[in-house]
């Protein structure tokens, strides 16, 4: 695992030049945006009371990435929220992480390589890019009526700044975050080709507190739109994943009808449902993506699950090699506890897949080697049983290939 935090923290570094103890949560899936927001907003009093997972494990994953930090010589600056201005009262308090004062320290440091300097530090006192500063800070807070006023004076102060239009643009999209949306495919359009790169040009990862409730209002003029296969971005499970609103995303795609033969629809219930610590329903998208879209079985490289991803990994390396359709079986190899949280194939009924006829579309070779797992599992019989070795003989014809890597597999 401390390998695993590190390469985190590495991959922070890389993206954004710095390490913060939100973006490690974020990326991990322990944080959702939904809670951060909420707490930026005052509507909780400690974000670590909203976090996924084990308490003590979170902390000790955070004590790890900043020691890691501090032996290899970064330089750690403290780093203060509060709340975002249209919700604050008037002089309230930084935010607070957790009631724990070690544990709310920790969250409130970055780390920077020490030989980094802030960005035109040469013209930091120039009114123009004072200015400039003042409007992306305002674009990040959700302070539009600021972010305006600054804007003005920029105008006045540099007419010719070079920034001007792209910050007119983004000024004027946080002003009319409360309008309804008259063509979903113009916002659309929008919102991929123009806003997102400026955003993120300009305001860097903090470009989600401008971007979000931009997804938010596109999904809310979508939600009764139903799903075409000719236009897939046009749907409630395209914007509601691009506002990380992974609920939504769910059940925007159990709405429609055989959503579980549309590969981008399999996809985006496995990643929802991996984001919202649902693992049975992720790993039965993620199955039926393998069954019915083999050609597409890279895209488990995305999935949330750290786990889920480095089993691919490894199953891309097997010899003898398997199809892609055979990684769910082999991965019960892998995971023989996975028969614990997944569905008896044979018993999976018409309402949990929501199909017409109750039955999916995985291979009889995955069938009985949920089987034998399963049987290997409940200690009932591993040993030289009459149905023991008939499932084996069973899965012996089914996949010979698969078969072997059985044998060979440790149990």
């Amino acid at each position: 695992m401390t390998h695993h935090i590190h390469h985190l923290v590495d991959q922070l570094l890389l993206e954004q030049g710095e390490y913060r103890p939100l973006e490690f949560l974020l990326q991990e899936g322990r944080l959702s945006y939904a809670d951060y927001e909420a707490w930026r907003n005052g509507e909780l009093d400690f974000l670590d009371e909203a976090l996924f997972g084990d308490p003590d494990h979170i902390q000790q994953d955070l004590l790890q990435a900043e020691e890691y930090l501090q032996r290899r010589g970064w330089q750690a600056e403290t780093l203060s929220y509060e709340a975002w201005r249209r919700h604050a009262q008037v002089g309230s308090r930084p935010l607070r992480f957790s009631a724990n004062t070690n544990h709310d320290a920790r969250f409130h440091r970055r780390y920077r390589k020490p030989e980094d300097q802030p960005q035109l530090d040469l013209f930091s006192d120039a009114p123009a890019t004072t200015l400039l500063n003042g409007i992306t800070r305002a674009l990040i807070e959700r302070n539009p009526p600021e972010a305006r006023r600054q804007l003005e004076r920029l105008y006045e102060t540099a007419p010719d700044h070079i920034r001007l239009g792209e910050l007119e643009r983004l000024v004027e999209a946080a002003e009319g975050l409360n309008s309804l949306v008259s063509d979903a495919a113009a916002d659309l359009d929008e919102l991929q080709q123009t806003l997102t790169p400026l955003a993120e040009g300009l305001l860097g990862k903090d470009s989600r507190n401008l971007l979000i409730p931009l997804w938010r209002r596109l999904s809310c003029a979508l939600r009764d739109q139903p799903y075409r296969s000719t236009e897939p971005e046009l749907h409630l499970s395209y914007t509601a994943s691009r506002a990380l609103d992974w609920e939504a995303v769910r059940q925007a795609v159990e709405q429609e009808p055989h959503w579980h033969t549309d590969a981008v629809l399999l996809l985006r219930h496995a990643q929802a449902c991996d984001q919202l610590h649902q693992q049975a329903a992720a790993f039965a998208s993620w199955f039926e993506l393998c069954w019915r879209f083999p050609a597409q079985g890279d895209v488990l490289a995305s999935s949330g699950n750290h786990e889920l991803r480095r089993q691919w990994t490894a199953y891309l390396d097997l010899d003898p090699e398997l199809p892609v359709q055979s990684f769910p079986a082999w991965l019960l190899l892998s995971k023989p506890g996975l028969t614990r949280i997944l569905p008896d194939p044979d018993n999976h009924s018409r309402a949990a897949r929501g199909t017409e006829d109750g039955v999916t579309a995985c291979p009889a070779s995955y069938r009985t080697l949920y089987r034998l797992q399963h049987d290997r599992v409940q200690a009932q019989a591993e040993r030289g049983t009459n149905d023991t070795m008939a499932l084996r003989a069973r899965l012996k014809q089914q996949d010979p290939v698969l078969f072997q890597h059985f044998l060979a597999h440790p149990r």
